[in-house]
């Protein structure tokens, strides 16, 4: 077992910092590569209307429209700065979530040096990054992209790093807290239930222990950053004051991604899991068990209240992937990110230490005395959930490190030059209106929910909307309105003829 020890500060903080270094070159690697998809181009494309037109919002026919379905201003903002400083592009929009990557993990790295020691700290590093066997649950894969998961988790994480502080003795480190979790709530709403279910876990823990002082800390960081919230969300919101519109109210969301029981999409939750979350499930349960035999052994110390609070928060995200979630597979990475200190932990107890020599002779001890004891049990554990995990994780660095998709900026380039500068395109992939210089349409917001009924839930609901009604001259489809036949009854019906293909997309002229 291992014990809590508190490493020399300026030691760790320059691992830390050469950690950052090293995991931010590696996300800069080849940055434009990886496919650019619907979910980043809306945040993108309101980015760059902001730095272009001093509008804080989207362009519907050439004309400034509300915000909708882009990311938080707390992750859309950023982007926004970068544009400023480097430039309008791809790599630049992605590049403040590859700082947020290598940040979180460097945080993480801190804290689990802090709850544990520098072995765990290191271990935790390999688990985040090694053991994720889908693409969708790798921090540094998921960085890459202009997606709120990463900052939201930079944000938790440094957070749950203040309250750490505070628990040491610093009493004040609380307010940074409260500041950092507000600013986490407004990166990703659904943060909500389950950064409350983590603090009241913390605080109920506390209470039962009899430790007076972390119990009103951690009570008061939740109270503070959840009454913050208005106040924080003006001061982030003020660089665009004045320069939104009213947004459009969308009904129905949280019935088609947070709210699903239907069979099927609990039994592809089921697979998610068992693909890519069996160790996380593993880390949590012996985090569990760990926290009660501590206590049991009459082990007060306060981050037994910080452990429990992680646990509480890692565990509750779990349980609602895999009850209530749609299950996409990106909804059950923050789980797997919060719950690596808890993998690493159970990994490292059941090898001795990480020491291989140790895991080979208990391999080998149930072939020599034909019986399986407790340490050749848990190395073969051990050692299962690592050979299952790395090479599905091998095998995804090579695709999206290798992966060169540029099939959105070549449809761009032709529709910027071979059509009319007032020619009106109709697509709803997003990822195109971030490249264009043309005026373009889309559907309302409302039916993005409808199309996710189609997509997500596999309902065949009708969808009242007709694309020609804006008069549009071309019509881009591409993965998304594809997959939804969106765009599939005015095809057939003759409206509109191919013009060109590239990648995922097709091209249609409009038939006068």
């Amino acid at each position: 077992m291992i014990s809590s020890s508190h490493p020399a500060c300026p030691h760790l903080l320059r691992d830390a910092g050469w950690l950052f270094i090293v995991l931010l070159l590696a996300g800069l690697w080849n940055l434009e590569g990886p496919e650019f998809w619907w979910d980043e181009g809306w945040t993108l494309s309101v980015a760059r209307n902001f730095v272009e037109r001093g509008h804080y919002g989207r362009l519907l026919d050439g004309q400034p429209a509300p915000y909708g379905l882009e990311a938080s201003p707390v992750v859309t903002l950023p982007v926004a700065f970068m544009f400023q400083v480097f430039g309008i592009g791809l790599w630049q929009g992605r590049l403040p979530g590859v700082i947020c990557a290598a940040l979180a993990v460097a945080v993480v790295f801190v804290l689990a040096a802090q709850l544990h020691d520098r072995r765990i700290a290191w271990g935790t590093v390999a688990v985040l990054l090694l053991l994720p066997a889908h693409p969708q649950l790798n921090p540094l894969l998921i960085g890459r992209q202009a997606l709120g998961e990463m900052p939201m988790l930079l944000l938790l994480a440094g957070g749950y790093l203040c309250l750490a502080g505070a628990l040491r003795g610093r009493a004040l480190w609380i307010f940074p807290a409260a500041l950092l979790w507000s600013l986490a709530l407004l990166a990703k709403a659904q943060t909500l239930p389950f950064w409350a279910a983590s603090l009241a876990g913390g605080t109920l823990m506390a209470l039962a222990l009899r430790q007076w002082r972390a119990a009103v800390l951690v009570a008061a960081g939740a109270v503070l950053a959840y009454g913050a919230r208005p106040w924080v969300m003006t001061l982030v919101m003020s660089p665009v004051a004045g320069r939104t519109l009213p947004g459009v109210e969308v009904s129905g969301i949280y019935e088609v991604t947070a709210f699903v029981p239907q069979f099927s999409n609990r039994l592809f939750a089921l697979q998610m899991l068992l693909l890519g979350g069996v160790p996380t499930i593993a880390g949590l349960g012996y985090g569990a068990w760990r926290i009660v035999q501590d206590v049991r052994r009459g082990r007060r110390d306060d981050f037994v209240v910080l452990r429990a609070a992680l646990l509480a928060l890692a565990g509750s995200w779990l349980a609602w992937y895999a009850l209530l979630s749609v299950g996409v597979p990106r909804y059950l990475f923050p789980a797997v990110f919060a719950a690596g200190i808890f993998t690493t932990v159970l990994l490292h107890d059941l090898s001795g230490g990480f020491r291989l020599g140790y895991v080979v002779r208990c391999l080998a001890a149930p072939l020599r005395e034909r019986r399986l004891t407790r340490p050749g049990a848990g190395a073969w554990l051990a050692t299962l959930l690592v050979a299952m995990a790395v090479p599905l994780t091998l095998l995804s660095y090579q695709r999206y490190y290798a992966e060169d998709d540029r099939a959105a900026l070549r449809v761009a380039a032709y529709l910027n030059d071979a059509t009319a500068p007032d020619a009106l395109i109709e697509t709803y992939e997003s990822e195109l209106h971030f490249l264009l210089h043309r005026p373009y349409h889309y559907p309302p917001d409302q039916v993005h929910v409808e199309l996710n009924r189609r997509s997500l839930l596999g309902r065949e609901t009708l969808i009242a909307y007709d694309p020609l009604a804006a008069d549009p001259d071309y019509l881009v489809v591409g993965r998304f309105a594809a997959g939804n036949g969106l765009y599939a009854g005015a095809i057939a019906a003759g409206a509109f003829r191919e013009v060109r293909r590239e990648g995922r997309y097709v091209v249609f002229e409009r038939v006068q």
